[in-house]
């Protein structure tokens, strides 16, 4: 009986953490160029969930040869036919052909303020910490480019691998955090990335301070990857995406940057 209970203590122990991890990858930093160079799993308490819930996730990071153009300007339409935006003259044509309600109206503006709103919260917390190094803050990338990373994050999300579509939102590199289970934040855009951006940044930045990891060295960049492309100054803008699945278990949430 005493050996029972021990190991129902341990499985309790275990469900009540909710292990994420982040994965990145700055080809520019690395040999091989725009690959996932492998995953970082941090264990972060779970203090929002059940205790019987229990997921681990991982996210990825990926930046392009600095031999190629990093990012391309905020006029730029995307590449990949999986994450092509809406024309306008389509939208235009739809609306002509049957006016919103009020209430139809009113619900699209109040999506529009609710992505802008976690999207500049996500922006907020990434030039915080940018601020701690005197590293000049990054703006927001076209609206465009914001609607390319959520289809981006979406496709990703349907191919289940982390860059998969590395590229298709002219982005020079890539912070992401997929298979994220909802039950653990909901689908609150901007705790999750807040928990992201947080863990990217402090966790990894301990292995470099501790002397631990060495960002000058191609084979620690798997570790500390997202804080290295969060901290670059050759970044200006970045785009914040974010996608849930059909079933509303699982969402995906991608932060790409770009040179200008």
């Amino acid at each position: 009986m005493r050996k029972l209970w021990k190991l129902l203590g341990a499985g309790t122990a275990i469900s009540v953490a909710l292990f994420l991890g982040a994965c990145s990858d700055d080809s520019s930093n690395t040999t091989g160029t725009g690959v996932d160079h492998g995953e970082i799993s941090v264990p972060i308490p779970d203090t929002e969930t059940d205790a019987s819930s229990t997921s681990e996730e991982t996210s990825s990071a990926t930046e392009k040869p600095s031999s190629s153009s990093d990012a391309t300007s905020s006029e730029t339409k995307p590449a990949s036919s999986s994450v092509k935006e809406t024309s306008s003259a389509s939208e235009e044509t739809s609306s002509a052909s049957e006016p919103p309600s009020s209430s139809a109206t009113s619900s699209s503006s109040t999506a529009e303020v609710v992505a802008k709103s976690w999207r500049e919260n996500c922006l907020d917390t990434i030039n915080a910490y940018r601020a701690t190094e005197n590293v000049a803050p990054l703006t927001l990338a076209a609206d465009s480019l914001q609607a390319c990373t959520d289809k981006q994050a979406a496709a990703d999300m349907e191919s289940g691998k982390a860059h998969g579509h590395f590229g298709d939102c002219h982005e020079g590199a890539q912070n992401t955090g997929p298979n994220i289970n909802t039950s653990w934040q909901g689908t609150d855009t901007t705790k999750i990335a807040y928990y992201y951006a947080k863990m990217m940044w402090e966790d990894e930045k301990k292995l470099v301070t501790s002397g631990e990891r060495d960002p000058n060295k191609d084979e620690d960049y798997s570790y500390i990857g997202h804080y290295l492309n969060m901290r670059n100054p050759r970044y200006t803008k970045v785009a914040c995406g974010f996608a849930v699945s059909s079933d509303g278990k699982k969402a995906w949430l991608n932060m790409n940057f770009y040179s200008r």
